[in-house]
């Protein structure tokens, strides 16, 4: 059973265009993309802005005004999605994760390897390119692609990870699962120091099948145990062994309890090549959010891995402002609803977050969790950075924010065909209201 599919309410209109912001009926700034310009021109003071808007007005370019206290802000990166293409169109079609990234504001998203086929080949990391390419170039977001860590995705033997970098690949993982052995894991620092190639780790020792944290929604269900020593156990066993692998890069994926903080933090202060991301669900929820089972969006919050404690949650968030954290990455993994509504014994791990990520974030910056010139950083420069490839280090356009404006979440704020967001019903604040791109200024419809 499959959902409707939704097209993102941000639709393009004029390919020439300028945003003024005026506040108290002065010109504060201007941004805008005119002919025979490849990029977007930016004016910060009254001044430059008044000369931009001369000269948006000489082209012809169609003009929109925006008040004050809207935010502008660079498109982000994701370095942690789930496009599910090729081979999963059940679980969501590519242009419905393209349409979710739109409205969430990234103009580059890197998607995992657990596709069907894994691409843990050069010719099936190939294939998946080429057979994207048509669909993604009719939207302003880049797809970049991964490659499996692991034969099959298995966790026991290297893939080729050179060849796999000389394909298109632009970071290894076997994200789904962790590298089971130690010699495995050896294995693909070494390929990926080879290829220059970032290594993203799904960090969880595997054999524990839990579901959950201990919690009172655990026990009241009855529900395997998830041992909150999985994913610290592996980052510990991972720094170790990076220790000795010159020239490897190490970057933890969706890092969710506080002893895994405290070995990133003791690996930083050792100079090692160690980064680390959150995902908005997990410092936006704990354990203690989770509905019961009784309610329809239980299973929406069963995700890998999953949510731990108020304790964790507040060791996240400040982990994300004093810098412990690099960055923030989805995780966003479409499911079909009628496997994501079997029960939490059943369902799928996995939540949607393209499309709520900054909304979150802003959520944060109004409850003064985090500053707004963080936010940047988490959201679009500092991702940039960790993957180190010059095609994705500038981001494409402009986003321009009410931050005031609050609103509940809503299967209409979730493009594609799968429903399955933690955030629904969740108030959130600050939408993108335009998004700026060099080829055309994208309204809401």
């Amino acid at each position: 059973m499959s959902s409707v599919f939704r097209k993102s309410p941000l639709q393009p209109t004029e390919k020439s265009w300028i945003v003024v912001q005026k506040s108290g009926g002065a010109i504060t700034g201007a941004w805008a993309s005119l002919p025979g310009q490849s990029h977007l021109l930016t004016a910060k003071n009254a001044g430059d802005a008044k000369s931009l808007v001369d000269k948006a007005a000489a082209a012809g370019a169609k003009a929109r005004e925006i008040p004050g206290h809207w935010m502008v802000l660079p498109t982000g990166i994701d370095l942690q999605v789930h496009l599910r293409h090729p081979g999963q169109a059940q679980k969501e079609t590519l242009e419905g994760g393209l349409e979710s990234a739109l409205y969430g504001g990234f103009d580059t998203v890197v998607t995992m390897p657990n596709t069907q086929p894994f691409l843990d080949s050069p010719d099936a990391l190939a294939k998946a390119i080429a057979s994207a390419h048509e669909i993604a170039s009719r939207y302003p977001v880049r797809v970049a692609f991964t490659a499996s860590a692991t034969k099959g995705m298995q966790g026991q033997e290297p893939t080729d990870i050179e060849s796999l970098a000389r394909a298109g690949a632009v970071a290894i993982t076997d994200d789904g699962w962790g590298v089971k052995t130690e010699t495995a894991q050896a294995g693909v620092f070494a390929g990926c120091a080879r290829s220059g190639l970032l290594f993203q780790q799904h960090a969880e020792m595997p054999g524990h099948k839990g579901v959950a944290t201990a919690s009172t929604f655990q026990k009241s269900h009855n529900l395997p145990e998830y041992p909150r020593s999985a994913e610290s156990e592996m980052i510990r066993r991972d720094i170790a062994l990076l220790q000795k692998a010159k020239g490897a890069r190490y970057h933890v994926l969706h890092v969710s309890t506080r002893e895994s903080l405290e070995e990133i933090r003791k690996a930083k202060s050792a100079g090692l090549a160690v980064s680390a991301e959150v995902t908005p669900h997990h410092l936006f929820f704990s354990s203690n959010d989770i509905p019961p089972e009784s309610s329809a969006l239980s299973s929406y919050f069963k995700m890998n891995p999953p949510l731990f404690g108020p304790e964790d949650r507040a060791a996240l968030r400040e982990a994300l402002r004093d810098g412990t954290i690099d960055c923030v990455s989805t995780d966003h993994a479409p499911h079909e609803k009628d496997l994501k509504t079997k029960g939490w014994l059943l369902a799928p791990f996995g939540t949607r977050g393209l499309e709520t990520a900054l909304p979150a974030l802003l959520t944060l910056v109004t409850e003064g969790e985090l500053s707004p010139s963080r936010l940047v950083e988490v959201f679009s420069s500092a991702p940039r950075k960790l993957l180190g490839k010059t095609d994705f280090l500038e981001p494409t356009g402009l986003l321009f924010v009410d931050p005031k404006a609050s609103f509940r979440v809503t299967e209409s704020d979730l493009p594609g065909l799968s429903e399955n967001s933690c955030f629904l019903s969740a108030t959130l604040h600050g939408r993108i209201e335009i998004r700026g791109e060099p080829g055309a200024l994208f309204t809401r419809a």
